[in-house]
């Protein structure tokens, strides 16, 4: 199999999913440092599921920037790296998943792939021996992609209905805002509560008289119904 080493890479190509691309991590552990490892609900949802606790607790414990990023100790690295490797290694983060790639999507729905800058001395191999579409279903990452997706396409509507009602009249700026002081205010007042999976969805299972479900990509489903519902609810 050939491979080339780190520094001969190039960062300006552009692959698609049937692009010839390997690689192979040999746990050097270097890229675990000084990156932001940005999260989406169902991610965090994963990790607290991993660290057997709920999301509530793990924004709160584990996450930085609003609860949108993973937090990193002193020296740099994520607050999950441990003296034998990723802790949480079977949930990790799309970003941590599709690595040395990154993912990009354009506003027509084009995806494609670039190689993020590696770290001088990254022990890891790159290659031709497969393609982009293999490295991806290698790593697990076909139910981190619709999450993401999802989550962006609700983001982009939860936008256009909030732009919409700044043109409204009082009484439904009124109501719209005391909406979301409720998605906005959590336990933590620094992160917004709509992002608080569990909260969001045991509120909706509540009122929706139906039991919480236990595995993630189901709340996600339900998460994302609830947030379809207010955006429906709101929309001017």
């Amino acid at each position: 199999m050939a491979t080339d080493n780190a520094s001969t890479r190039s960062t300006e190509i552009r692959y698609r999913r049937d692009s010839a691309f390997s690689y192979t991590c040999h746990a050097c552990n270097r890229c675990c440092h000084d990156k932001i490892i940005h999260l989406n609900p169902y991610e965090v949802a994963r990790l607290a599921q991993n660290r057997s606790i709920g999301t509530t607790e793990f924004l709160a414990q584990y996450t930085d920037a609003a609860g949108t990023a993973l937090n990193r100790v002193e020296d740099g690295a994520c607050v999950f790296l441990t003296e034998n490797g990723c802790g949480v290694h079977a949930d990790r983060p799309l970003v941590c998943r599709i690595y040395p790639l990154g993912r990009h999507v354009t506003a027509e729905g084009e995806e494609w792939f670039s190689e993020l800058a590696p770290h001088p001395q990254t022990e890891g191999a790159y290659g031709t021996a497969g393609t982009v579409e293999e490295y991806l279903t290698a790593q697990g990452t076909a139910p981190y992609i619709q999450a993401v997706d999802q989550y962006l396409d609700v983001l982009g509507r939860m936008a256009t209905v909030l732009r919409a009602l700044i043109g409204a009249g009082q009484e439904t700026r009124s109501e719209a805002q005391r909406t979301m002081d409720d998605l906005v205010t959590g336990i933590d007042p620094e992160i917004p509560a709509w992002l608080d999976m569990d909260r969001v969805v045991r509120e909706y299972c509540h009122a929706k008289r139906i039991a919480v479900p236990d595995d993630p990509a189901t709340r996600m489903e339900l998460h994302i119904h609830a947030l379809d519902e207010w955006l429906h609810t709101h929309s001017v």
